[in-house]
């Protein structure tokens, strides 16, 4: 099985918390029900605000809540390549170790353009052209290149899927579809993902109470729900289940919501230039 370390680099690097290689040899895990609907996903960009939002998250297994750490969201406008941008920073601490996550998407419409990442020795970087996504990824458990064919509909992180929530129209019948990039030590590949409001709540955080939407995100490799805030369409809390930690739940609540931030500085195509390799 895994080392903990191993799944605390995956739960930073992707969306979907994937285990190491060798949890190809444990159990098979109950697979949910993935709706592959056409994707018809309609961000709005102009909609996302600058903000700063500080997020408590803890492990719960076995009924016992560990806590994992803070991460601060800095949502900023900037430029890439010359074209506006939107600068999704995330930077807090995983137990002992530093992370740092940075999404660059476009204005317009949310879609990604640069990524890097890193969870102590472990470092992620990746560019986005229109037709490829190609970058590479090393840790402890070794280094793999990622070479994949872009997608409109492709989510990358946590960060790009709260941003996508902010941007949507969400009432009691949303529903959509979309693509999740997964990021393991066996290599890289997408996964088919349904997005859907379930239900709505009234909920409680450190940062306030907040009528919420009820939000899931159900893919091939596990699910998550995230509540939404009706106000602003802010993630004030979510829930995801860990296969690969005995169904362990990965839990983060809203614990602060700050004022805007400046500009960010211009960033220029690339500024850890991976190498791009042929298919």
């Amino acid at each position: 099985m895994p080392s903990r370390q191993a799944c605390a680099v995956s739960g930073l690097l992707v969306l979907v918390l994937v285990a190491a290689q060798a949890s190809a040899q444990a159990s098979p895990v109950p697979v949910p029900r993935v709706d592959t609907a056409t994707h018809r996903l309609g961000a709005d960009g102009s909609r996302l605000r600058a903000v700063v939002l500080t997020y408590r998250s803890s492990l719960t297994r076995d009924s016992v809540a560990s806590f994992v750490g803070e991460v601060q969201i800095k949502i900023s406008e900037t430029q890439y390549a010359g074209a506006p941008a939107w600068l999704l920073a995330q930077n807090g601490a995983r137990g002992t170790a530093a992370a740092s996550d940075t999404l660059v998407v476009a204005r317009a419409d949310l879609r990604p353009l640069h990524w890097i990442a890193s969870l102590g020795p472990a470092r992620l970087a990746v560019e986005f052209t229109a037709d490829t996504v190609f970058g590479a990824m090393s840790s402890p458990l070794g280094r793999h290149n990622i070479v994949l064919g872009n997608r409109a509909d492709l989510l990358v992180n946590s960060a790009a899927v709260d941003a996508l929530l902010a941007t949507v129209s969400l009432d009691g019948g949303w529903r959509d579809s979309a693509r999740v990039l997964v990021l393991d030590s066996g290599g890289s590949t997408t996964t088919p993902a349904t997005i859907a409001v379930d239900g709505e709540e009234h909920v409680s955080v450190p940062a306030g109470e907040f009528d919420c939407w009820i939000v899931s995100l159900e893919t091939e490799r596990g699910s998550e729900r995230l509540w939404v805030s009706k106000q602003d369409q802010t993630v004030v809390r979510s829930e995801q289940i860990v296969p690969q930690l005995g169904g362990a739940v990965l839990e983060r609540a809203l614990i602060r919501i700050e004022p805007s931030v400046p500009p960010a500085a211009p960033l220029p195509p690339s500024t850890s230039s991976p190498t791009r390799h042929s298919r």
